[in-house]
């Protein structure tokens, strides 16, 4: 009933098809399946939110599909599937407690589900055997055909979800995972192809594909996870796309033991994520004044009575966070030990449990330095029974700091909302005018400070062309290319520092960055040629072929336009500090905006210039 993955390519491969008969003969009779772990990561926590389990057969093994080809016309493709299915229980059942009660990821062949015989219930009674809870499998139904019989596969995967099992559904936008198959199981998680995620930086078209995979999930209720991520590249565009999950080689190959992202990963991963979820807008209150000191407890010294020793010594205590190297491993809440504890049989056995064993395992873990309204989402974004649990909150370094409770987290959360609403711009989210004078008036108190300005060339033309809808989208985007090249423009100083750029949107196409330090210039030429990729998505092929649009000029004639280009201003510490005025300095920033503008349309592509005249400022 379910098949799993082989990862690498045989070195030899058998010569026919009897071999490869006799060989899937040796493999189910001999068990010789190895399972192995790969990681998908919470890119919010930069923790592992499951592990996928795969499977290697014998070195001279073929590839999976025709592995599972060969044993479809041998009739063993239920033997062969139940070998890797009962090999990677087996293997999760033997990991320690803690580990063992996290999410496994394993792969189902639908029509076996949705098949006749005793190949209904022997998954569910190989994990009583070994005392596994189904509420730690997520069924990945992979569809290397199409289904035979949907509503056998309707009945059984309703059936599984009833019993405590989670749904996935593979491979995304290929293949046979339609809308059909979609409707049909109701995910809660849907993996991306990784055709999808394959160098996604750099097609504007699988770029809007996922946006819209990202939305439909949201509404769905079902968590979107990228297959095959590989590149840092790859992992920016798909964190600011607003995937939350990823999976590749970027963090980890499949191994025999469950592994999560080296130190050096999750370093940078917080510094590629940080900007889409921890700079929102000036009111970037962060979770620090918000956490409170709590009460914690070793994994390893204590158990279930000390646990019901504490809970019962101090009445008013709503949770123990376990640690591990001053690092927080697990959360045990009041509540949750209570249940589970409520009969006398079931306290008596829980007293003698390690504590480890009576925790919450993966437990919403944040930076404080994460924007409180972040944290919120995220907060929510919990299954059912975890949602008021408190939120977790270490250091940049990964070391406990405290709780926060939900209480704290959504009134204040409401509180920013409120007074965000008040001084945004409504098309982008962005700040806006009033937000952005304060800054300036900051920065020319600071001797590093950089103000730079932002607008697009030629865009009342393409609004006249293409029409205010898609114009209000050029400008969108424009906000999503700046906003993600805040962090790569002013790179973090050490480990768990945040940018301190910040974004404003002062009306139309025109936008400002002000930072306390100055920028990078090869940056901004990252930041160009990203706007002229991004931008294509929104102009006809045609007029992308022919380099121009055709227009209406002022005089109501027709007449080619070029592609809209981006042109930036850039006003770096001594010419902010020349200046005494917000006033001054946007007009000496206008003017050097001009001559950018010559530059870009002599060029054809966006450009930036930086400013080296000084203002002279009146006694």
């Amino acid at each position: 009933m379910l098949g799993l993955s082989w990862t690498d390519e045989p070195a030899n491969e058998p010569a026919n098809e009897h071999e490869k008969h006799e060989l899937i003969r040796r493999i189910v009779s001999d068990r010789l399946i190895t399972p192995h772990f790969q990681p998908i990561v919470d890119l919010h926590q930069g923790g592992v939110l499951a592990w996928e389990v795969l499977s290697r057969g014998p070195a001279a093994s073929p590839p999976p599909n025709k592995l599972f080809l060969a044993a479809e016309r041998a009739g063993l493709l239920y033997q062969l599937e139940s070998v890797c299915r009962n090999a990677a229980l087996g293997a999760i059942a033997r990991l320690p407690p803690l580990l063992r009660s996290r999410l496994f990821f394993i792969n189902v062949s639908p029509n076996l589900i949705a098949g006749a015989g005793p190949t209904k219930d022997s998954m569910q009674a190989e994990m009583a055997r070994l005392g596994l809870d189904q509420r730690n499998v997520v069924i990945e139904i992979t569809e290397r055909e199409s289904i035979a019989d949907y509503a056998a596969f309707e009945r059984q995967m309703r059936t599984y979800v009833e019993q405590g099992f989670k749904i996935a559904l593979d491979d995304i936008g290929t293949g046979h995972s339609g809308l059909v198959t979609l409707v049909t199981c109701a995910p809660h998680f849907l993996k991306l192809d990784l055709t999808l995620s394959r160098e996604i930086h750099r097609h504007a078209y699988k770029q809007n594909l996922v946006k819209s995979l990202v939305a439909f999930a949201a509404s769905a209720g079902a968590a979107l996870i990228a297959e095959g991520v590989e590149t840092w590249e790859e992992l920016a565009t798909l964190s600011r796309l607003g995937v939350r999950y990823a999976q590749g080689f970027l963090f980890g190959r499949p191994a025999t033991a469950p592994s999560a992202p080296t130190d050096e990963t999750r370093r940078e991963l917080r510094r590629t994520v940080r900007q889409f979820d921890y700079r929102e807008t000036d009111l970037n209150e962060t979770l620090a004044p918000l956490v409170m000191r709590c009460a914690t407890i070793n994994e390893r010294e204590k158990r279930g009575e000390d646990v019901d020793r504490i809970f019962r010594h101090e009445p008013s205590l709503d949770h123990l966070i376990i640690v591990r190297a001053e690092q927080p491993v697990g959360l045990i809440t009041r509540q949750h030990y209570y249940t589970r504890t409520g009969g006398p049989v079931a306290y008596h056995l829980f007293q003698w449990k390690a504590a480890e064993e009576l925790a919450h395992a993966a437990p919403l873990i944040v930076e404080q330095s994460i924007n409180v309204r972040a944290a919120a989402k995220l907060a929510m974004d919990r299954e059912p029974d975890q949602i008021y649990d408190p939120v977790v909150v270490t250091d940049g370094d990964g070391r406990l700091v405290g709780t926060v409770t939900i209480r704290q987290l959504l009134m204040r959360s409401t509180a920013l909302e409120v007074q965000s609403a008040q001084g945004s711009s409504p098309l982008t989210g962005l700040p806006g005018n009033r937000s952005i004078e304060r800054w300036i008036l900051e920065a020319l108190t600071q001797e590093d400070a950089c103000v730079i300005y932002a607008d697009l060339d030629r865009f009342k033309e393409y609004n006249d062309c293409y029409g205010f809808l898609r114009g209000d989208e050029m400008i969108r985007c424009l906000a999503r290319v700046m906003t993600a090249a805040l962090a790569a423009l002013w790179p973090d100083e050490g480990a768990g520092t945040a940018c301190e750029a910040k974004l404003g949107h002062i009306g139309g196409d025109d936008f400002v960055i002000v930072s306390p330090r100055a920028c990078d210039p090869a940056q901004l030429q990252e930041l160009c040629a990203e706007f002229d990729l991004q931008k294509l998505a929104l102009f006809e092929p045609a007029d992308i072929e022919r380099g121009h649009f055709r227009a209406v000029d002022r005089r109501g004639q027709e007449v080619s336009v070029p592609l809209v280009t981006l042109s930036v201003a850039v006003v770096p510490g001594a010419s902010v500090q020349s200046a005494d005025h917000p006033g001054a300095l946007a007009q000496l920033a206008s003017s050097l905006k001009r001559k950018v503008k010559e530059q870009s349309a002599a060029t054809g592509k966006s450009s930036f210039l930086f400013e080296r005249r000084r203002l002279l400022r009146q006694s």
